[in-house]
C-alpha cells in the first residue's frame, strides 16, 4: 500500500481522480478510514492524505458575520472556538459530542461530514459478515438486510454527529477538484442512498464549511440508550423561528440521509405554541425505515418525547434536557 501525503489539492484532486474508486482513498485524521481498512471494508492501494495542506484547518470569520471552517479542523478545534460557541452552539455542542478526547483530536469536521454510511451488517468483522453474503453495500449482493423485500438501494445510515447542526444553519460545502471549485448546499450533499451516499464528483475534495451569520439560537440533542462513545440512535437539531420563518427541526442518523420535519417547522413559523403537537407531528412525518440502532417505533417515541422537551425550553416553560 501506498501512503501519498499530498502539498496541495490540486495533487490530491488528480491522484484519487487517476486512480479507480476502490484502489485509492483520501484521509485526514484517519478515525474512519483507518477502522475500514481493518475491518477489509476498504482494501485501498493508495491513501492520499490530506493534513499537510496548508489552510485547510483554518477557522475565521467571513467579514459578513459568517464563519469559514476548514475541513481539517478538528472537531476538538471546533468545540473549543469562542466563536462557533457564541455563534452556532449546536454545532460546538454536536462536535464535543462525539466519542472520546482522544478521537476528537484527530477526527476532522470534513471526515465527519463525509463519513461512511454505517449498518449492523456492513460494520462487521469479515467473519460475521460471511453470514450475511448478500449484502448490496459490503459484498456487492442483491439484498439488503434491513429492508429484504426492497428491490433495490442500500439504507445504512448516515452518521456524522455534526451534520444535522449544519443542515439546520443552511451550511455550505465548498468542493474543490483540478478543474473546478463549487458550492453545495450541505442538505444536497447527501443523495439519500447507503452505497453511493454523497454528492461528490470524480477528483473533488470536500476544504471548507460556510456557515451564514446567524443569532447565536438552536438546541442540540445526541441521543444514545446508554452514555457511551457509540454513534446516536439520532440526533434532533432546532432552530426558534426569526420573524416567522426560519424554523428548522433536524433530525439525524436515522436515515441515508439528513431529515428535516418541513410541516412541523411550517407550524413554528405560524406561530403554533402547543410543542406536543408540534413534536407529535415531527415524529409521524420523519421517514423512518431503518431498525438498526433501535426500533422505527422506538426512535419515533423518543424523538417526539426530546423534541417536546426542547420546544418548552423555546416557549419558555418548564424542562429538563438530558445531557447528551
Amino acid at each position: 500500500m501506498e501512503f501519498i501525503p499530498v502539498q496541495n489539492l490540486i495533487q490530491a484532486s488528480r491522484l484519487i481522480k487517476e486512480r479507480p474508486p476502490a484502489e485509492a482513498v483520501l484521509m485526514a485524521g484517519g478515525t474512519d478510514v483507518l477502522v475500514l481498512k481493518k475491518l477489509k471494508l476498504i482494501k485501498p492501494l493508495s491513501i492520499v492524505y490530506l493534513k499537510r495542506i496548508p489552510g485547510l484547518a483554518d477557522i475565521r470569520g467571513d467579514g459578513n458575520g459568517g464563519f469559514i471552517i476548514g475541513a481539517m479542523a478538528t472537531l476538538d478545534e471546533i468545540a473549543r472556538h469562542p466563536g462557533i460557541n457564541q455563534s452556532y452552539p449546536m454545532l460546538a455542542q454536536a462536535a464535543f459530542a462525539v466519542a472520546s478526547p482522544q478521537i476528537r483530536s484527530k477526527a476532522t469536521i470534513g471526515g465527519n461530514i463525509c463519513l461512511n454510511s454505517r449498518c449492523w451488517f456492513y460494520n462487521r468483522s469479515p467473519f460475521w459478515r460471511s453470514e450475511y453474503p448478500e449484502c448490496r453495500k459490503a459484498a456487492g449482493g442483491d439484498k439488503c438486510y434491513v429492508l429484504p423485500k426492497s428491490r433495490k438501494g442500500c439504507f445504512a445510515l448516515q452518521s456524522g454527529d455534526t451534520v444535522g447542526p449544519l443542515v439546520a444553519q443552511d451550511a455550505k460545502l465548498r468542493l474543490v477538484s483540478d478543474e473546478r471549485e463549487r458550492l453545495i448546499s450541505i442538505e444536497d450533499f447527501f443523495l439519500g442512498d447507503g452505497i453511493d451516499y454523497l454528492a461528490l464528483e470524480p477528483g473533488e475534495v470536500l476544504t471548507e464549511v460556510l456557515l451564514p451569520a446567524t443569532n447565536g439560537s438552536g438546541a442540540f440533542v445526541k441521543f444514545r440508550p446508554q452514555k457511551n462513545l457509540d454513534f446516536a440512535t439520532f440526533t434532533i437539531s432546532v432552530l426558534p423561528p426569526r420573524n416567522g420563518s426560519g424554523s428548522r427541526i433536524v433530525v439525524a442518523s436515522v436515515a441515508t440521509r439528513p431529515l428535516r420535519a418541513r410541516k412541523a417547522e411550517m407550524m413554528l413559523d405560524r406561530g403554533t405554541q402547543n410543542p406536543t403537537a408540534v413534536a407529535r407531528q415531527a415524529a409521524e412525518e420523519l421517514t423512518l425505515v431503518s431498525f438498526v440502532r433501535g426500533s422505527t417505533e422506538f426512535k419515533r417515541q423518543v424523538i417526539e418525547a426530546r423534541l417536546t422537551e426542547i420546544l418548552n425550553s423555546f416557549f419558555g416553560r418548564r424542562f429538563t434536557l438530558l445531557d447528551v
